[in-house]
């Protein structure tokens, strides 16, 4: 995942300045897009760092103000402004509508080539999703190899938070705790947890109110949970349902501690999903072997 701070260490934005929305630098930058209209936020879809000139901006305070607006609200990554020549800065409403919405504002030097700009972010962009799936794909092997080597769902608990520095934790189907491994500290909820045995009851209920649990049962896809303060979330979360057969056996938590959660931990709980239904299918298909047996044996002591 490449940040608006990572961009801003690049050679090519050496003479940038943030002049508002520092607070934003941690937003994603997906692509980057050159903005020659003054309705360019109608235009783009969230993600872009934006490059443009106070000559394609809005001609207007009113509009300024509005526009960077609503280009916080699309989410888009950052507003980078080439001055010097039309004008020598961007205006104070735009930097403080920006600095509210805690959206980045850079100013740039106008003998900025934006087609430079947009070559090296390009490329970074590039080379972090090569490395994302490098890195997601060892993730799957050594996850995996926990199945050959008849590993538990402890070992893929802690395994998992080695290879990711998330705490992990697995639960059945009722939210009753199977397996956990924390990495550091926990929240109000985490808490409750490995007291408890089991996902506080209020969460739960919180999760079906918000339509959290249903989604999950309709999609079968893991959902990203942010911050819940009143039912002790405290942490960021992504919840994922283990499914084997078409049903859901149970959840995985992956729970943020000292760093906010990333795509490879969207990526990771994917495959650590996969492999806790194979383990569950596994133990499914012992017992019911077992059970079998036990059955036959008592069968045979019967007719005897």
């Amino acid at each position: 995942m490449l940040t608006v701070a990572d961009c801003l260490q690049m050679d090519i934005f050496s003479n940038a300045r943030v002049v508002a929305g520092s607070a934003g630098l941690f937003r994603r930058v997906a692509w980057v897009h050159v903005a020659g209209v003054p309705d360019a936020p109608e235009w783009l879809n969230g993600g872009e760092l934006v490059l443009t000139t106070p000559f394609n901006l809005p001609k207007t305070t009113k509009d300024e103000v509005a526009y960077i607006e609503a280009m916080a609200q699309k989410g888009v990554a950052a507003l980078a402004v080439a001055v010097g020549r039309y004008s020598k800065q961007t205006s104070e409403e735009m930097r403080s509508t920006a600095e509210t919405h805690k959206f980045p504002l850079i100013e740039i030097p106008f003998t900025t080539r934006f087609v430079d700009v947009a070559h090296a972010v390009n490329d970074q962009i590039t080379q972090a999703n090569i490395s994302l799936s490098q890195r997601a794909l060892d993730i799957n092997r050594k996850l995996t190899q926990l199945v050959l080597d008849n590993g538990d769902l402890q070992d893929l608990a802690g395994t998992m938070a080695g290879l990711i520095g998330q705490s992990i934790s697995i639960e059945n189907e009722r939210f009753e705790i199977l397996a956990s491994h924390n990495v550091a500290d926990v929240d109000e909820a985490r808490r409750y947890t490995l007291s408890e045995g089991r996902t506080n009851p209020k969460l739960v209920a919180a999760l079906e109110e918000r339509g959290t649990l249903e989604g999950i049962r309709t999609t079968m896809r893991p959902v990203h949970l942010p911050q819940i303060p009143e039912v002790g979330l405290e942490m960021e979360r992504i919840l994922a349902p283990i499914v084997v057969h078409g049903e859901i056996y149970g959840y995985m938590w992956i729970i943020a501690d000292d760093r906010p959660l990333e795509d490879l931990d969207h990526m990771a709980i994917e495959s650590g999903a996969t492999i806790a239904a194979l383990m569950l299918l596994y133990q499914e298909a012992a017992q019911n072997a077992e059970a079998s047996l036990k059955g036959g044996l008592i069968s045979q002591l019967v007719d005897r």
